[in-house]
Order: structure tokens, then C-alpha cells, then sequence
């Protein structure tokens, strides 16, 4: 939380008070600290807590006029005798159920944690600056990526604006929800631009008390690290956004349908217009999967998987989403990046599959590459294992995938040959997605989106 006060010196008027003086009614900052000490040495002056609130050294609960004296571990907090117990009829203390102790009980842990702190801020301040402008980018990036999305849809809906206004809000509004929940939004950058004078101020303030730790004014000290770990968190939560939004500003993401669909659309126009976030992007690995099952997910958008562990079994990986029932069709290319003899098998799989105990011969409809001609594997209704595709030629180095989600059917093209459909009547009781089979060490596929 930002500091709320800042220095009455017109000259630091934007540089936030650390102490506030009584006598002189003025806020002071860390760089007036030591002329209104040493001018005005009889005065009191009370400490600011990160509220901008000032800190007296006693406690602020109502009915607890006492000095704080002991330190809550559980909450990580100056409380007084008040706040241990429970006083006639005026109710528990805050920290009656507590592990509290002392406050001089702390003094070498909370020294400790201090210049853990203060290694700790010297090595963000070093490094904010360079992540803050990568972030930049990252968002001047995904702001036009949106904003040229926010567009299609605009150019789209003014066709049709009388019948699709409230249906354009609603998606307008998915986008936004969308972008903020993978990236959050613009305000990070405002609120990561405040943190190198929170990050210097709480360094240059832990530094001071380091200095004068053996003082006797514990309490203030202590309520001086309290603040700068409470300032720490908050810094490494915008770093966690940071990550998050490094992490996922890969991530695909389209409107449909496009303009040549909007006279067939019309006529569902409840229906019309989806967000898709990108079908053909492998699952990660799970981290306890067995170890002839190990695979890599890579790629710009995570669309290349490659088998890392032994030759002993096949492993599968499905796509990160489902295939939606509201389109008629969906198209995929698998290209064999590397493969030592076609021991590949490519189709759908509902989304739950579970690559630990699923076989896929009996959880998906799938063709096995491998053979010549290829052969069908699936599970009920059909139940082939095996089964010679004869309409197949032998493969060469890709396969498209083709998924009828009207007809329920499912057909594969080879060598740019399509003799029709090798599954029909699929059940679609559950929600479907693409799904690979790899079983050699080191080979590797690509799948990729076809319009």
C-alpha cells in the first residue's frame, strides 16, 4: 500500500513523510529526518506506518491504551496486554490464541530479517527497472493484439447492429475478462511504476535502522520491519503478475466466425460469435507422470510435442481445449517433425483423458500411422484395434485431421486424399479434443490450425 502522506517541506512535497511532529504540526521525510532532529531535539516525533498513519507506540484497538510491548508471531504484529487476554465483559483480545512473546524476544530474528531484506531489496532494485521495460513491451503488444481485436468484432457487428448490440457488449466485455485474467491489466504498469521509490525508500530506511538498531527505541524499529516486509510482499505480488504475464502473452486468441459466415449467422443471431482462445495447444506434461510416458510441450504456441521418455510406451498428450459443439467443423494439421518409423497416432479424445491409465485403444478414435495402409484404433462403439484402413495410402510426413461436429464424423487426409470419413455417429456426450500418440524417444509432431 502506498504511502498517503508526503513531506511538508515544499521543496520534498512529493516525497512521502516517514515521521510526523507534533509540535511543529508538519510531516517530515527521510531526507529532513536529521535537520528537524538535530534542531529540534526536545520534540516527539511519531513514526508513519504504511497507511500514512502516525505510529505512537502505543496500541490504536479501542480500549487498549497501552504501550506495545509483545509481538504477535501468528500475525506478524506489535500488540499490547490488552490484546492477550479477555477483560471483563469487553471481549477476546485480537491475539489471545496467539504465539506471542516479547518484543526483546525478536530483536536478533527481526535484525536477521532485516538484512535479509535489505540484500533482498538491494538485488530488486537493481533488476526492477529492466523487468518494469520488458513489461512495457509485453503490454504495448498486447494492447494493440486487443485493441485489433476489439476491432474485427467492431467491423463485424456494424453489419448487423440493430439485431447484434447486446450480443457485441456481451463479447466485447468476454475479451476484457479474457485479457485481464490470463495479463491482468494497464494498472500493473501504474502500480509497478510506484515501487522503485518504495523499493529505494524502504532500502534507504532499513539501512538507517540496521545502523541505529541498538537504540532504545525497539518497538519503532520493529514496527519499521514489519512495514518493510509488508512493502517486500507487495513488490514480489506485482512480480508475480509479471511472470504470469510473461508466461501467457503467447496465448492465440480469435473471433469467429469471420465476415464470409455473417449471412448464415443471421438467422442464429443468439448464437452468433465466440471468443476462441486457440484448439491446438498441447497439455503440459503432469509432473507425476511415469517416466516412460514423459513428453515436452514447445513452440510459440505450445503446438510441438516431443516424447522424452523410453520406447517402451505410447504416451498421449490432448489439446488445451475442448472442440465446441456450436461449430460445424474443425481441421488440424500433424506434421512429423521427427519420427523413426511412423509409430504415431493422431484424432480425438475426450478432454478428460487421462494419460496415466487411459488406453487409447478404448478412450478416443484415433489412426495408427505406423502401418501400410494405416490402421483405426478406438473404443465403443466401435472397438477396433487394428482395424486395416484400406482407403489409406502409406503416409509420408503429415496428417490432416478433419472433425465433423454436425455429422459426429471424423476423417483423416493423407498425402492431400480425402476418401471420406473413417468415423461417423462419434459420441459427443463429452466434450472432445485433438490428441497425439508418440512411442520412440526423440520423436516429435507439430500441430497447427487449418481455416
Amino acid at each position: 500500500m502506498e504511502l498517503s502522506k508526503k513531506c511538508s517541506l515544499e521543496e520534498h512535497k512529493e516525497i512521502s513523510a516517514i515521521k510526523y511532529c507534533p509540535q511543529c504540526r508538519i510531516y517530515i521525510c527521510n531526507k529532513c529526518e536529521n535537520y528537524h532532529s538535530f534542531l529540534f531535539r526536545n520534540h516527539l516525533e511519531y513514526n508513519l506506518n504504511n497507511d500514512g498513519e502516525i505510529f505512537t507506540g502505543f496500541c490504536k484497538e479501542k480500549n487498549h491504551p497501552n504501550k506495545l510491548e509483545y509481538f504477535c508471531k501468528d500475525h506478524n504484529q506489535l500488540c499490547c496486554a490488552n490484546c492477550l487476554c479477555k477483560i471483563g465483559e469487553k471481549g477476546d483480545g485480537q491475539h489471545k490464541d496467539c504465539e506471542v512473546c516479547i518484543i526483546q524476544n525478536m530483536k536478533e530474528e527481526k535484525k536477521i530479517k532485516l538484512k535479509e531484506n535489505i540484500k533482498l531489496l538491494e538485488e530488486l532494485e537493481s533488476n526492477f527497472t529492466q523487468s518494469m521495460e520488458k513489461l512495457r513491451i509485453i503490454f504495448q503488444k498486447i494492447d494493440k493484439d486487443k485493441e485489433d481485436l476489439k476491432l474485427e468484432i467492431q467491423n463485424i457487428f456494424t453489419k448487423i447492429r440493430n439485431a447484434l448490440n447486446n450480443r457485441e457488449d456481451e463479447l466485447l466485455l468476454q475479451i476484457d475478462n479474457i485479457y485481464n485474467d490470463k495479463f491482468f491489466n494497464e494498472n500493473i504498469i501504474k502500480e509497478g511504476e510506484k515501487l522503485p521509490k518504495k523499493i529505494k525508500f524502504s532500502l534507504e530506511k532499513g539501512k538507517l535502522i540496521d545502523k541505529e538498531w541498538d537504540n532504545n527505541n525497539l518497538s519503532s524499529n520493529i514496527n519499521d520491519c514489519i512495514n518493510i516486509e509488508k512493502n517486500i510482499k507487495f513488490i514480489n505480488k506485482i512480480n508475480e503478475n509479471i511472470n504470469k504475464c510473461n508466461l501467457n502473452n503467447k496465448i492465440k486468441i480469435q473471433f469467429s466466425p469471420k465476415n464470409y459466415e455473417l449471412e448464415n449467422f443471421i438467422q442464429k443471431i443468439n448464437l452468433f460469435g465466440k471468443i476462441l482462445r486457440g484448439h491446438y495447444s498441447f497439455k503440459e506434461c503432469p509432473i507425476n507422470i511415469k517416466e516412460d510416458r514423459k513428453y515436452t510441450v514447445s513452440g510459440e504456441n505450445k503446438n510441438i510435442l516431443t516424447k522424452t521418455g523410453t520406447d517402451s510406451r505410447l504416451i498421449g498428450a490432448i489439446c488445451e481445449n475442448e472442440l465446441d459443439t456450436s461449430q460445424e467443423e474443425y481441421k488440424w494439421k500433424i506434421k512429423f517433425l521427427k519420427s523413426k518409423v511412423n509409430e504415431i497416432m493422431v484424432g480425438v479424445a475426450p478432454v478428460d483423458f487421462d494419460v496415466h491409465t487411459s488406453s487409447y485403444d478404448t478412450y478416443g478414435w484415433y489412426l495408427y500411422c505406423r502401418y501400410s495402409p494405416p490402421s483405426l484404433y478406438s473404443g465403443p462403439p466401435y472397438n477396433y484395434s487394428a482395424k486395416e484402413e484400406r482407403k489409406l495410402s502409406k503416409i509420408k510426413d503429415e496428417v490432416i485431421v478433419v472433425m465433423n461436429m454436425k455429422k459426429r464424423s471424423l476423417k483423416f487426409i493423407i498425402n492431400n486424399e480425402d476418401r471420406g470419413d473413417s468415423y461417423n455417429n462419434i459420441p459427443i456426450d463429452k466434450p472432445l479434443t485433438p490428441a497425439v500418440f508418440l512411442y520412440y524417444k526423440d520423436d516429435s509432431v507439430e500441430i497447427s490450425e487449418i481455416e
